[in-house]
């Protein structure tokens, strides 16, 4: 009786943290692909541009 409420207290345990770890790694990989695509767009936009004349006036 014992080792089964042990086992599903474990088991709920393990799947909260499973899913806090999937939660985690998935904000830093968003945080990590804005990064990127900021970094992208700063890289290859270029001054003389339309789309970016455009917004210069």
């Amino acid at each position: 009786m014992m080792d089964e409420i042990f086992d599903r207290s474990y088991q709920s345990g393990r799947t909260e943290l499973n899913a806090g770890i999937d939660r985690g790694l998935k904000r830093i990989a968003r945080r990590i692909d804005a990064t990127f695509r900021s970094l992208h767009r700063v890289q290859w936009s270029a001054p003389w541009d339309s789309a970016n004349k455009a917004h210069l006036g």
